[in-house]
Parts: structure tokens; sequence; C-alpha cells
């Protein structure tokens, strides 16, 4: 029999709480499927994850608000609600039945019923079905309190899945809480030699029984979100330790933990012990209070068994972390295949704030881990998995644009640019060569294009083998998906397999990484780096590659090829994954809220500026007056840019160059063309200016004012005297679930450029004007005048290449840029910009 004195708060929520999962709970996916009144208040309140708030003084067309359940007054016998629990099969043993800020209207008493699912349908969920168990006998209630009973052995013994609560006779309840154990799936005894083909499972999701043990700190918000799934709503409903500064608090001296590296961990037991494949640690809503790192331990001990005296195994070492991103971990090389585990211990270094972790593995006893078919060979398969920055960091550098500026990788400056029209994520990829003095007789780094058709066909996955790694010692060699016209077919994706080089000069195959890149995310190999030559799949794609190249490719200071020391295979997953909604990948329409409008160019963001607070363009811009009004300007039409016509202002960067050019390399299956040297990156800068090289991306939205069948007065023109600026327009697409969301599709460049005059300014008689389609580049020359950039249509990703004394933290350097503006009446000149 159950007890019907309510248990201690304290006592609960110290020492029990922890020991069961919230199986009622909205987070989880607990429904309210029914009641018979919720006149004054919803009854979807009920089960909200969040503590109920105060209303007091608040009234709709009923009556008071209350966050809560609250029916009418003068029920014959009893209310009732019915909750679909968020998993099918669970034990009970605890309910939390919660009246806060009901006072005077609150459940006199309340009964608790339980249901098994099994064999019932949708259809019998209703009150009158006699498979109803009670579970709760009829208990006494308070008003604006907490009440936790101990439910009978019925509850703890069977097979849940809804519960019914009664309100006797009626009133209202803040919240209803049924704690439980979700009972687990049945565990293999062995898994089969192809077990890295079978997709794994979340064997930390509660809904299978996995729950946190313990932690160390939870000062702003509690552990067990960790579990919850989804990625959340804010940063309310993560984990959240407090601020544990250098030599303080339990760091200090004299401390327990002094001289000991700083850091807060969790531990949790998984639902079932099991092998792991690879992690998920999510930083959502956490953007300047993210932990710098992090790090996975695991154990394996039996039920009942203490964790004091457990052997931890490191399955992801310590790897740095980012702002409001998802980032997904292989395990490390030295774990045994097919380890078996049952806790695992989240390190954070050295504090912060985490959304979710997630184990992914194949539930396996333990009794197997010494029976295990291991492959004969010493091969190696290894999970191919979404491209994040900081994962990919000991490698080289992730090429993209994000949604919010807060959500660049650590280091990254942003401002705003483009009269407001743009973020600007700063020098998000290297750009480098260390060539023997002499060896590039035909220049330095350069911008290329690779046109590539799909490889690979991996829509139901695919067991690939890696036979050979390449590298280039002396340049960073960077490919970046460009952009592609409305009639083009749906973008695929790359494969991008890394290694460092290890003692013997050769790929250390404990670092091997692999993982798929959409077409919005290019990257930047550094110099030395092992890696596998370009792998398009899924679809066809078109890059910009930024190298520097020596006359004969095949030349060892260029090119150096080897095969693995072992046989290794890539796991590849389904791409575009399988059970999503068409067009979540490719081009999705999902629109993208413009940035703040703000003058400067080089502006430095911490956060967006109301547009009220922001001062005026004329305070913040330099103006030159220029003997040009109106009256005295005819407007022209851009035309479509080509190599030709732009020559006299830079370069074209195309996937299809014409036949002109003849510096290029075909691959032996004909699927790959690789065009060399399309653009020279320039810098003319002093030696000692500190001047660097580097990728940035724009985020660039439509400019105010520039509209299609419109004219468009040129008030900006702009020069960079020292350096080439290169600007390629980059894909769209997503992993959907997996990182950024994908850009509406469309967007065109418009490409404005004048000749310098006698009097050191742009010559408005020589003004002309291009339309750019996002399949294309280009690179202005240095000193070359041009707009700011201007886009049409969509919001693009501008990848831009260009050497700067500015880092985009401190104030820019006028070396940098010359901007020229026209007020009023006066304008530079007019553009008839065309119809789509």
């Amino acid at each position: 029999m159950s007890s019907t004195t309510p248990i201690s708060l304290e006592e609960f929520d110290s020492n029990i709480k922890t020991n069961f999962i919230e199986v009622s709970s909205a987070a989880l996916g607990g429904q309210v499927v029914a009641c018979s009144d919720d006149f004054f208040a919803s009854r979807h309140n009920l089960i909200k994850p969040t503590p109920s708030i105060s209303l007091k003084g608040q009234f709709g067309p009923n009556g008071a608000l209350y966050d809560g359940w609250e029916s009418r007054r003068h029920s014959p016998s009893f209310d009732w609600v019915i909750i679909r629990l968020a998993t099918p099969l669970t034990s009970l043993h605890y309910v939390d039945i919660d009246t806060s800020h009901f006072s005077g209207n609150e459940a006199p008493q309340s009964q608790v019923f339980a249901l098994s699912l099994s064999s019932t349908p949708d259809a019998k969920l209703v009150p009158s079905n006699p498979d109803w168990v009670e579970v709760l006998p009829v208990v006494d209630l308070g008003p604006n309190s907490r009440h936790v009973f101990e439910v009978g052995s019925a509850g703890k013994q069977g097979n849940w899945g809804a519960v019914m609560v009664r309100m006797i006779p009626d009133g209202g309840m803040a919240r209803f809480r049924a704690y439980g154990l979700p009972h687990a799936p049945s565990i293999p005894t062995s898994l089969p030699e192809n077990y890295h083909e079978i997709d794994p499972v979340n064997l930390l999701s509660p809904l299978i029984g996995a729950r946190i043990i313990s932690c160390s700190d939870a000062n702003f918000s509690p552990p067990q979100n960790l579990l919850l799934p989804g990625r959340g709503f804010d940063m309310s409903d993560g984990w959240e330790t407090r601020r544990s500064q250098e030599g303080r608090g339990k760091y200090a001296i004299g401390g327990p933990l002094e001289g000991q590296e700083r850091k807060e961990w969790v531990v949790a037991k998984l639902g079932v012990t099991g092998v792991i494949r690879w992690v998920e640690v999510d930083t959502a809503f956490h953007p300047g209070n993210y932990p710098a790192a992090c790090a996975i331990e695991a154990t394996l001990v039996e039920d009942g068994e203490s964790l004091d005296n457990a052997k931890w195994t490191t399955v992801v070492a310590k790897k740095p972390l980012g702002p409001h991103r998802q980032h997904f971990f292989d395990i490390e090389r030295n774990v045994p295949q097919g380890q078996v585990f049952s806790h695992i211990r989240y390190d954070i270094f050295p504090d912060g704030g985490s959304k979710r972790v997630r184990i992914f593995g194949h539930p396996l006893t333990p009794t197997a881990e010494s029976v295990l078919t291991l492959p004969s060979d010493g091969s190696l398969t290894i999970p191919t998995l979404p491209l994040t920055p900081e994962v990919f960091k000991p490698y080289g550098q992730v090429i993209q644009g994000h949604s919010l500026p807060t959500s660049a990788p650590k280091g990254v400056p942003v401002t705003i640019a483009n009269q407001g029209t743009a973020f600007k994520f700063h020098r998000l990829g290297k750009v480098e060569e260390s060539y023997p003095a002499g060896t590039l007789t035909k220049g330095g780094l350069h911008v290329g294009s690779v046109k590539a058709q799909s490889k690979l066909d991996i829509k139901d996955g695919l067991k690939l083998e890696v036979t050979v790694l390449e590298r280039h010692q002396h340049t960073t060699q960077a490919f970046i998906p460009m952009g592609r016209t409305p009639d083009a077919s749906p973008p695929g994706a790359f494969i991008v397999v890394v290694a460092l080089n290890g003692a013997d000069d050769k790929p250390d195959l404990s670092t091997v990484r692999a993982f798929i890149a959409t077409a919005a995310q290019g990257v930047t190999f550094d110099q030395g780096i092992w890696h596998h030559s370009l792998l398009t799949v899924g679809g066809d794609l078109d890059y910009a590659v930024i190298e520097a190249v020596v006359p004969n490719v095949l030349d060892p200071l260029y090119l150096e090829k080897v095969a693995p020391s072992t046989p290794l295979y890539l796991q590849i997953p389904p791409f575009p994954p399988k059970n999503l909604p068409a067009g979540s990948l490719v081009n999705a329409n999902i629109p993208h809220p413009p940035p703040v409008h703000h003058a400067h160019p080089q502006a430095h963001v911490s956060a967006p500026t109301p547009h009220h607070l922001l001062p005026s363009l004329a305070s913040l811009l330099p103006h030159m007056s220029q003997n040009t009004t109106t009256a005295q300007v005819s407007s022209q039409t851009p035309v479509p840019l080509t190599a030709t016509a732009f020559k006299p202002f830079g370069h074209v960067i195309t996937p299809t160059p014409d036949a002109s050019h003849t510096d290029f390399e075909s691959a032996p299956d004909g699927k790959t063309r690789k065009n060399n040297r399309l653009a020279p990156i320039v810098s003319t800068y002093p030696e000692n200016s500190g001047a660097i090289t580097g990728i940035s991306v724009f985020r660039a939205t439509k400019k105010v004012g520039l509209a299609r069948g419109k004219t468009f007065d040129v008030r900006y023109m702009e020069r960079h005297k020292y350096t080439s600026q290169a600007f390629i327009p980059m894909g769209k697409a997503e992993w959907a679930g997996k990182g950024e969301e994908a850009l509406e599709a469309g967007g065109e460049f418009l490409v404005i450029v004048a000749e310098n005059g006698p009097d050191d300014r742009p010559d408005p008689k020589t003004l002309k004007s291009f339309i750019m389609p996002a399949n294309m580049g280009l690179s202005y020359s240095p000193g070359v005048w041009h707009h700011p950039v201007l886009v049409l249509d969509s919001t693009l990703d501008l990848a831009c290449v260009e050497t700067q004394i500015s880092t985009g933290v401190h104030e820019a350097d006028e070396r940098d840029c010359e901007l020229l503006s026209w007020e009023g009446a006066e304008v530079f000149g007019k553009v008839d910009v065309p119809e789509l």
C-alpha cells in the first residue's frame, strides 16, 4: 500500500528525486490527452517542466489567470485529467502534486490511477476504462504547496504508459509530476561483425532509464536538463554552474582542490550498458557562458555498486567547445572496440553552461565484452560526423556563416559591415605558404576552382575504404563550396578525412577523424595535415580552392601521398538523412533576420544595438564632396559578369573558365576538374605592418533602397590600395537537426566598379555595373574602386579572401579601406537594377 503521508520536500529533492525520471514531463514528450474540465486554466500547464509562476492580479475573460490547471466550481464528484507518459513502459514510484499559487481554490484532495498501454488503443484512454489501476489512494492537499507521495507496490511493479489524476471535487493544481524508472529495451549479448553499419541509439536517453547520479555544482540550473530531448528554448533549461574563479572557492589555497585543474562534472547512468560510438555535446543558448572545453569519461560497474572505486576510461579527451553549437566527438582510438560501459562522467573546464549531452552507441551486456568479434586484420572503422569548427580545430578551420553573431568560434571577431547590411566573421580560415624561395615561379597564393561531380551515392549510407591520404607540406589548402543558380540541381556534400602527422612522418591513425561538410561549409587544411582528396557525395558541387601551387603538381614539395598503415574504413550515414521533410536540407526557405543597421564598417559587435540608438550614417562615414549631382548623372543597366569585361578591375572565379585558361587538372575518372590560378592573392603592405591574409565570411543581406526594377543611387565607393579582395558566394544547405539552418534560396551580387580618376578619386564617367550569379566569384585588384557588397533577392554568405591589418577587434587601420560617401542630392552614379 502507498502512504498518504507526504514526504519531506528536502528529503525528496536532495536524496530521492535524482534516482528517478519525471516520466510525465512535457519536456520528455508527456502529453495531456483529455480532461473533464479546464474552464479557468488549461490542463496543458499541468506537465510543464518549469515551476509554476504567480499571475496574481491578472484576469482573462473567464476570471483570474493561473499557471496551472483549474476547473469550474461545484463538481458533483471529481474532475480528472489523463496524461500519456513520455515512455509507454515505466514503473511509477513517486508523484509530486503541486498547488503553488492556488490558495482558497486549490484541489482539496487527489487520487492517481495508472494504465498499461501494451494492449490499450488510444480510444481506450478514457476514465471509464476498467483497466485503470489505483496507484495512489485519496490524499489530502493543502494550498500553495507541493505534496510528494510514494506510490504503492502496484505502481512500482507495473508497466505503465498513462496516468489519470483526479481532483476531488474540483479546484486547481499548478503541476503534476510522476517519477518512475522507464523499462530499458532488451540488451543483446553480442554484436554482429558489421555493427558499425547499424544506427546507434542514445544510451543516455531518460526514456530508456538513463539518469543523473551526481554533479559537482548546479548553481544556476540542474544537470537533469542535460538528458532532455531537443535543443531547449533558452539558457534556463540546461546545466549551468557558478563561476569557479582562479584561487577562490574549492580551488583556493587550502581548499580541497588546491593546485588542481579547475573543472566541474556530472555523473550519469546510461539507460542500458553498451558500446559507445560517438558523443554529442550541445551548448545551445549559452553564447558567452559555455565551457571552454569538455571531456567524457566512462566506466562499468554493476547495479548497486559504488562508483567510489570505479576505473574511468577517457572516451573523449579534453576538447574545446564553442557557443550555441552542437559538437560531435568520435571516441578516442585507444578505447578498445566493443568495450562496454554503464556510466559516464561529463567534465567541463573550468565551468559554464551546457544544454545537452548524448551518448550514441549500441546496447550490449557486460558479459559480451570478452566475446565480441574484432576484425582479424586490425582494421579501423570510424564514423563520419557533422563538421563543426571546434572539433576540426586541430586540423584546420571551418569556413561558414552563422545565424547568430554570437555563434562564431572563440577568437573570431564579428563586426557589422557594409553600411549595416552584413555581419562579418573575421579570419575564419588561414591562407599561408612556406615554400623555399624561388619555388613559386608562377606566383604565390591564388584562388582557383573545382567542378566536381558526385563520386558516391550515399542516400542509404555506405562503408568506404580509405586507401590513400595526402598532405601539402608548404601550403594551406581551402575548399569552399560555391553557390548555385536557381535552375541547378540540389547540391551535394563532401567528405573530409583528416589525421595529424605521426612520429614516423606518416599519418597518425590514432588522430584520424571523418566529417560530412554541407554545401554551406568550407574547410581550410593547415600546412602538413594529412587528408583525403576532395570527395564529393550525394550530388554535384563547385568549389573555390585557395592555395599556393607549384608549376609541377606532382612535385613532392606540393603533394605527398601515402596509404594508411592499417585498413581504414569510413561509416558514412545516409545523406541527405532519411525521414526528413523535402527541402529541409537544401535551399530551405528559412527566413533570416537582417542584421542590425550600423554605419561603421568595422564596429565591433558584442550584441545587436537597438535601431533607435544607432548614430546616423552621416555622423560616421567620411563625406567626400564631388562635383556630381543627381541631375548630372545618367543611369546604366548592369550586364552579366564575364572575365573579359571585368578584366580591367580584377578576375572572375568560375568553375567553367573559357578555353583560354589552360592551367587545369582533371581526375582520372573525369568527374573532377581543378582550375588553378584564376585570381592571384596580392598584398603590397609593408612587411612590418602586421597585415595578415585570411578568409572571412560576410553574411550579407539586401540593402534598403536596392530593389529589382528600380534605380539605385550609388552613394558609396571604396578601395583597398594594398590588397586584392575576393568574394565567393557560398552554397546554401544544412544537415537538418545537426547544425546551422539553411539560408533562404536565391541571391545574386550587384557589382559596381569605376576606374581611378586624375584626382585620385573614382571617375564617375568610367562607372560600370555587372550582375554576378551565385555560382561565380570575383576578385578586385588592389586599388580598384568598387561599391561595398550589394546582394539582391536573398541573404548570401560570401567568403572573402583579403589581407588586412585590422583584426576586427580594434579600430580599423586606415590603410585597409578607403571609403567615400555622397549624400543628399549628390550621388556618384545610378544603376537601373534589372528585374529577376
